[in-house]
């Protein structure tokens, strides 16, 4: 893959993901695409979809987590795709290492705190996040 088209898919990935990460955020407030409840059926709260977050601490943890996830995003966006453009095998490795960070205490947690079904999207998204910085061309 050449550092432009990692840099563009990086861009539509993490655009994507940072809408996502809104979403994600809001919640504990509204829940407008049904997206949310989905996800907290399938992997967060029982089975019990939005309506499992029923504390106000649970909804500022949402939040919390969704500002977190949407930094991340803005990170690859912002830094990611133009270092990688431009060559840096230092980003393009602390990018690497920033996504795997992220994998084993998300994971790690998801699987202690009773919730392991939350590994399996956490491995889809280390996939599609990591990939295009796997198999960049690095510069020779």
């Amino acid at each position: 893959m050449s550092p432009q088209a990692t840099g563009r898919y990086i861009r539509i990935v993490g655009s994507f993901s940072l809408l996502v990460a809104i979403l994600f955020a809001l919640a504990g407030v509204n829940d407008f695409t049904g997206a949310n409840d989905l996800f907290f059926r399938l992997a967060s709260s029982g089975g019990n979809g939005v309506a499992g977050l029923d504390t106000a601490e649970a909804r500022l943890a949402m939040a919390i987590a969704g500002g977190v996830f949407g930094g991340m995003m803005a990170m690859y966006i912002f830094i990611t795709a133009p270092g990688v453009e431009q060559g840096s095998d230092l980003i393009r490795k602390g990018s690497i290492a920033t996504f795997l960070v992220w994998f084993a205490i998300d994971s790690g947690a998801s699987m202690a705190s009773g919730n392991p079904s939350n590994v399996l999207p956490n491995a889809v998204f280390l996939v599609v996040y990591l990939t295009p910085l796997l198999l960049v061309k690095r510069p020779v």
